[in-house]
Order: C-alpha cells, then structure tokens, then sequence
C-alpha cells in the first residue's frame, strides 16, 4: 500500500477520501502555529505529527471502507513513543496526544505512562490498531514525516494545578487543530476538496479603545446622573487605564455598584492589550442576563457601523450552544459556507474573536475540564485579557484551586486576570494555599487602592442602610410595609417566599405589584423587569418581590429596598439597586429584615448558606463591639467586606479544597477534577413552557415530528431556551411527571422522564403568565 487515508470520503460520500499525510501535515502546522503562543511549538509539533499514528495500521485503513470493521485505540502507540522518547518534555505531549478523542486521564513521569501504555497493550491488545511499532514508523517515515527534537516547552514542574493548566493548554492546541483540519476536509467535495472555516477578526485595540472612550465621554455629560457619580465614574475610568500601563499579572477592581466598572475595565483591558501586544479580551460573568445586557452594550460599540467587522464580539454561553448530554457534546454539521451553521457559532466554539462574552461555568469549568470540546478554546486564553465580573459569586470552597489555575495563566501564558465587584473577596489572604498548587500564587494589584476610600463614600451618600436584624418580621408584616410604598423592591433567600409574598401583596390590592424568579422564564422575566422600568420612570406604583436574579448587574433604579437577610455581598448587590445613579431628591432606603421561620429551610443550601450563616455571625459580632448596627458604614466599607470574607473563609474551610477535589488535584486525575468541580451542582431540568401560547405550539410540534439533522436540535434548543424554565428534577414519584413530555431529540434512543433534559409542559394552568410563572402546585418546584 503506498497511500495511507486519514479520513472517508466527505460530501455524503461522494467526494474524494482525505490522505493521512495531508491530515496529518495540518494539524501539525496549526498545532504548533497555536501552541507558540506561549512557547510549546515543539511539543505542539510532536503531538500533531504522532497523534494518528496509528491509522497507518492495516486495520485502520480496512475500516474506511467496511462497516464491519470495528474501531480500535489509534492514538495511544504515538502516546507511548512520545513519553519514551522525550523524556519530561514527552509527558505533556503524550497526554494531549492519547486524549485527543477520548480525554485526558493522568499526570505521570515520562516513565510511569511509557509502562501503564505498556502495560495495556499487553493486556488487551485487539484494544489497538496495532502494536508493531516499527511497521506504522516505516509507513510514517514513507510518507515523509521524521520527530524533530523538542527543545523547550512545558516541563511539568510537580504543583498539580499548574502541570494540569500546562497540559490542558497543549492538549487544546491539538484538539483545535484536529477539529479544524478533520472540518476542513468534510466541508469540501469533489470540486473544492477542502474548504476551511474563515478564521476570526483580530482585535484591533487602538480602535476600540478610541470608540469607548468617546462613549466614557458622552455618558459623563448625561444631567440625569448626580454630578458626584459622573466624577466618581470618571475617576474610576481615569484609574483603569492608568493601571493598564503596568506589567502582566493579576489585577482587582474593587468599586461600588453604579460606579461605571463595564466600560471602565474593558478600558483597562484595550489599553493593556495596547501596552503588551495582547491578542483578546475575555469577559466572563456568573448570570447570562449580565451578559446578554453587557453583550447589546459591546455590540453597540463595536459594530459595522463603526467599522468593525461582524463577530467582533462573540457570545459563548448556554443560550446559543446546544444542549450537552452526560457529558459528551452533540456533533456539529460544520458546513458554514452553505448556511447550515452560523460563522459565529462555530467561532464561539474555539473563541476565535478579539472580545468573547462567557459565563463563569463555561470559562472556569472548561478550565478544569478534560474532554477535548471543553478544552478545544483554552489556548485562546494565552496572551489574553481576562475579566471576572461579580466575582463575588465564586464559591469558597473552590477558590483555591481556581485562584491556582489562573495565576498560572499569569505565570506562564502571557495572561493578566482582572477580578471586579463592588465586594471584593480577600482572596489575597489566600495566597499561601494558592502557592501549594501554583508557583505565582494569589497577590493581585488593586486598581482602586488610591481612589478607594473616596469611591465608597460617593456610593454611601446615595442609600441609607436600616438593619432590622434583632428579631423576625412576619412576612404579613413586610407585605403591610411593601403595600404602603409606591415604588418599592424587595428582595428574598428563596422563591418559595418570593412567590407567597407577591401573594400577600396582591391580595391587598396592592396596583403595582409584580414577581421576578427563575419560576419564570427569560422571556417573563425580561416583559416584567421593562414594565418595572417604564412604571419607574413615569412615575406610577411598583412593587418588585424577588429572588437573587435581580441583584447583581441589573440596571435598576429603586427609591427604597428590602432585603431579606442572607450573605452580605448579596445584600451590598441589592443596596445596588437603590438610588443606583445618585439622582433623587433625598438618599435611598434600604431596609434589612429577617424573616419569620416557616418551619422550613430559610435559605437555599450549600455556600449561600454558609455565607448567610456567616452574616448573621459577622453582623452579631459587630452589633455587640459597636452597639447598634444603624448608623455604621458596612455595605460600602471595603475594610469590613474583607473582615466578613477572612471570617467566611474560617467558617467554611475555604483555605482547604473540598475532600474529593484536593485528592483528584493531587493525584492529576482530570476527570475526577471535572467531575468534583462544579459551580453549579443542582440536578436540574428544562420546562418549555406556555408564557406565549404561540411559541410553544411551534415548539412542541416540532418536537412531536422529530428532528431531521443535528442542526435542527441546536437550532430549537436555541429558540427553546428563552422560553424555558430550569427546576430542580423532582422526585420519581412525584405528580408533576403526568404533566411534562420528554423531548426526543433522537428516534432511535428515546428516552424517559429519569434520562431526559428536556420537556414541554402540557397543562397550560401549571404556568402563571401574569404573576408567578411556573406554580407551586407540587412543592418541590419552589426550593
């Protein structure tokens, strides 16, 4: 045989197969052309030149062309020459190399993966292509390709954060380059054998920097906006670009709410990536209704009409990817230049753009991920500006493994990481912890150290803060207070108390009353929160009872706010939504209560309890030094923020890794790590519900009819989501199940209510499209 193939034929079979040097050969290019970014060309360049070996094997070639033919492990014999003949340098390369398509398994010496592939080949060698070595090296070498010596790259340095970051950057580098060049030969055909996907737009910082300074410039003449929170945005904008000037590392902005942090440290990121070369801006936020909000402010920057290209800014997030199954991503039709995928869907899928809007899930859960569409975009991060908004929501108890990974982005691949948020956590007092996984450990720049003090006390003339926290308020009680108020928010732990609230309050013929919660879907939610709005800005009655969802990033302006107590950087996001601008009359009211036990759990489980457990202890201890808590600065005193957060943190134990995580981080196990990292751990579902008649008649037709191509899951996954509410999966037996029809997305696996992710709701009286969305009929859809 003198010619060896790669890949079938593309075009449904009637174009030409894909030799395997020509596979081969572009993934190798692409490889190393992504891995120079930080300095692993030559590690690049072997995993890309080994990672098929083994379809050279007689086996492999039969089963191109018969069905019959099974398919065997044809990346673990390039995995074992890698480690045997590159000693430390080889291990990186050799992981990436036998992960490629199943995912990577565990950090060992050079030596401890040449014996476990060893090993497995003798065990279970019909596993394999083949196991004659030398056979597929003399077809290898046949066809042209000889290993070049490594030189440098990515030598594991023993702390298992940042040997497990190094691997995953390389690793990504080779499933990028294996995805692109595998989609490059099937988007082709008999006449156009390859035809490869338009690479993204490069940021052309200077621009976008002229672009959002002009717009910093025409919001500071907005008279709507108190004169002394123009100069507080102004000075906060004024400090972003002066430290954008300083060298590479990691940076906090710590600044209050309304202080104008969106477009002031996306000032810091362009100039920094002026200063230093950088190629991309990566924003990252814990809500997607911050970053569909944050996305229509970018969009309207940097636009065609502006002269910036399309896909400028791409958004990667779980209302514009399809759904994943256990685990596994479901395949994508690749064939953009026929319109059958979106360009910027499939940039989105390897961040192929200078600024990329993502969630915190996707960016930190990709980061400590192990299968190759997870890891596939994580070499975009090198040479990148990456900013965490909010950042307050991180959970404790994965700080430190979290703080480890991203000061090795710093350390090692050309990143600076900005951590923003009106409470800033004392993640510094976690630095020697951070030190035992990562070399750089945890020390970031505060940007506002100078401005600080004068900043927070702007933001503390705008509210005054009430705390009712010495005995309970009957919920009878608030809703007296709420109905007395024409405009007024109040905000609560749980939507069980947000729904029976907005009861109370309605049964009190209250004019204004409305509810906001994740019992509602993107669309309710969003009609609800514009009728806020408008109702604010006429003038007329207002009263919003809700949940978390409406605190941090949601640009609302209310005279008085309740909080129900719970963490404190929660209650300093909902002080946010009181007098956020600075320009009423007289201060802002916000009014802290603790509401009546009901008999049941107060607070939803896990770190938010913690951290209102944590509020309650802090708040007592300050109440018994001070006397009374009225009159105290608290809220916007980031001295006593990081007392609360050290305190936390010894409450929580979050200068220790959680059991199960530390031990897979020790033992470099990157499943286990994937698996035991979670931000969020709920087991939930997807309800499409009948908010708009309409939609949900197209949608359930369609999903009674079947689905004829991939393309058309993610496509009604797409126009399904905004119409979907997500709760906790109840209980087998629970009656709700009678009421709810499992999506098939597949005719041959269907699937049953205990597998399926995906349902639409059939009895139209279960959802409340005036006030509550999703009923409480069954308890446990209101947790």
């Amino acid at each position: 045989m003198s010619e060896y193939w790669g890949h079938s034929e593309n075009d449904n079979g009637a174009g030409p197969r894909e030799l395997l040097r020509r596979h081969i050969d572009s993934v190798t290019e692409l490889a190393a052309r992504f891995a120079a970014a930080f300095g692993a060309e030559g590690q690049a360049r072997v995993a890309g030149l080994l990672h098929d070996l083994g379809k050279y094997a007689d086996q492999f070639q039969r089963r191109l062309t018969d069905p019959g033919e099974r398919g065997r492990d044809h990346s673990s014999v390039g995995a074992r020459f890698a480690a045997c003949s590159h000693a430390d340098l080889g291990v990186a390369p050799a992981l990436a190399i036998e992960g490629h398509h199943t995912g990577l398994t565990l950090v060992q010496s050079s030596a401890e993966l040449a014996e476990r592939f060893r090993r497995a080949m003798e065990q279970d060698p019909d596993r394999f292509t083949s196991l004659d070595v030398a056979g597929l090296f003399a077809r290898f070498r046949a066809d042209g390709f000889d290993i070049p010596p490594v030189g440098g790259g990515l030598p594991m340095c023993g702390l298992p954060a940042a040997d497990m970051l190094d691997v995953r950057l390389l690793f990504s580098a080779l499933v990028d380059a294996d995805f692109l060049a595998t989609e490059e030969h099937f988007n082709g055909d008999a006449i156009t054998l390859r035809r490869p996907r338009p690479e993204g737009p490069t940021l052309d910082a200077v621009k976008a920097l002229s672009v959002l300074e002009a717009r910093i410039e025409s919001l500071g003449r907005d008279n709507e906006i108190d004169s002394a929170v123009r100069e507080m945005r102004d000075t906060l904008a004024a400090a972003c670009l002066k430290a954008a000037t300083m060298r590479r590392g990691v940076f906090t902005l710590s600044a209050p709410t309304g202080s104008g942090k969106t477009l002031a440290m996306l000032a810091f990121a362009l100039r920094h990536a002026i200063e230093h070369g950088l190629c991309r801006i990566v924003l990252v936020m814990p809500f997607l209704n911050i970053i569909e909000q944050t996305a229509a402010i970018y969009r309207s920057l940097f636009n065609p009409e502006h002269g910036f290209p399309e896909h400028f800014v791409i958004e990667d997030h779980s209302n514009v990817q399809a759904q994943e199954r256990h685990g596994a991503p479901i395949p994508e039709p690749i064939d953009a230049a026929q319109g059958r995928v979106p360009l910027g869907r499939l940039l989105a899928e390897n961040w192929d753009a200078p600024i990329v809007l993502t969630t915190s899930v996707q960016c930190l859960e990709s980061l400590m991920a192990h299968r190759p569409s997870a890891c596939r975009k994580l070499h975009r991060l090198a040479n990148s500006v990456i900013l965490f908004d909010e950042v307050q929501t991180l959970p404790a108890h994965l700080a430190v493994p979290t703080l480890a990974t991203l000061s090795r982005l710093c350390e090692r691949f050309g990143a600076s990481v900005l951590f923003a948020t009106a409470t800033q956590p004392a993640f510094d007092h976690l630095d020697s912890e951070v030190r035992k996984l990562a070399a750089g450990g945890w020390t970031p720049h505060e940007i506002t150290s100078c401005i600080q003090e004068r900043q927070f006390a702007v933001a503390a003339r705008r509210i005054h803060v009430s705390w009712r926290t010495e005995k309970p308020t009957s919920w009878d009680a608030i809703a007296d207070e709420l109905a007395n108020e024409t405009q007024v928010l109040c905000i609560v732990n749980l939507k069980r108390h947000a729904s029976n609230l907005a009861r109370l309050l309605a049964d009190r013929g209250s004019p204004g009353v409305c509810h906001l919660s994740t019992n509602m879907c993107p669309v309710h939610r969003g009609d609800v929160l514009a009728c806020a709005q408008l109702a604010l800005k006429s003038g007329r009655a207002v009263q919003l009872v809700a949940t978390q969802c409406v605190e941090a990033g949601v640009d609302i302006d209310f005279p008085v706010v309740y909080r129900a107590l719970g963490p404190l950087e929660a209650i300093a996001q909902a002080a946010g939504r009181c007098n956020r601008h600075g320009a009423r009359p007289a201060s802002g009211v916000v009014r802290v209560f603790v509401p009546e036990p009901d008999g049941k759990r107060q607070y939803p489980g896990g770190a938010y309890q913690q951290a209102a457990e944590s509020t309650t202890t802090f708040l007592r201890s300050l109440a018994e030094s001070a006397g009374e808590l009225d009159g105290i600065e608290i809220l916007n005193d980031p001295a006593r923020l990081r007392t609360y957060y050290r305190q936390l943190y010894r409450l929580t134990g979050a200068t220790c890794v959680r059991r199960e995580l530390d031990e897979a981080l020790t033992a470099g196990d990157f499943a286990k790590v994937a698996r035991h990292y979670r931000l969020i751990e709920a087991n939930t579902i997807n309800i499409v519900v009948p908010y708009d008649a309409s939609v949900l008649a197209r949608l359930r037709a369609q999903a009674e009819s079947g689905f004829g191509s991939l393309a058309a899951i993610r496509d009604w996954i797409r126009r399904a989501r905004p119409h979907a509410v997500s709760p906790y999966r109840p209980q087998r037996d629970a009656a709700i199940w009678s009421h709810l029809a499992p999506v098939q997305f597949s005719r041959r696996e269907r699937v049953d209510n205990d597998e399926a992710e995906w349902f639409v709701l059939l009895d139209k009286t279960r959802y409340d499209s005036g006030l509550l969305g999703l009923c409480e009929g069954e308890e446990q859809w209101v947790v």
